[in-house]
């Protein structure tokens, strides 16, 4: 328990650190007047990259690996010890769940376990939606 809670929190502590994008000085309503940018989002994704893998076959680390999350039921892929407010939730991660989710885990879903406080920047949970579509098992390269 205690190695967890300093897993989660260490990964609090890293994605606080490094979790905005490199992207050009460009207001929130020019990025997102722009199609979603893929290598913004991967770099933006490195702060959930703390804590999650996103490759097929992946082990899950302190949070599950997110391959193939995208259109699942939340807490429904398998060998993760989900929280019971995420298996309780009824959740289906489309783009405005994970929108939701990624802005502020804690408020979308009460009760659950991540530590993460959430990314306040639109265009960069987008462009996180866009690149790990990109990179998982539903991607879909037309936009919703």
């Amino acid at each position: 328990m205690l190695r967890s809670i300093a897993l989660a929190s260490l990964c609090f502590a890293l994605a606080a650190c490094g979790g905005g994008s490199d992207a050009p000085e460009r207001s929130t309503e020019e990025r997102l007047a722009a199609p979603p940018n893929l290598e913004t989002g991967r770099r933006a994704f490195r702060a959930c990259a703390v804590c999650h893998e996103i490759a097929d076959g992946a082990p899950h680390r302190v949070g599950p690996n997110l391959y193939g999350v995208i259109g699942a039921e939340a807490a429904s892929l398998p060998g993760f010890a989900y929280s019971r407010a995420l298996r309780e939730s009824g959740v289906v991660w489309t783009d405005e769940a994970l929108d939701a989710w990624i802005a502020d885990p804690a408020a979308y879903i009460r009760g659950t376990r991540m530590a993460f406080q959430g990314e306040p920047d639109e265009a960069d949970r987008r462009d996180i939606i866009a690149y790990m579509k990109s990179v998982s098992a539903s991607f879909d390269p037309r936009p919703d």
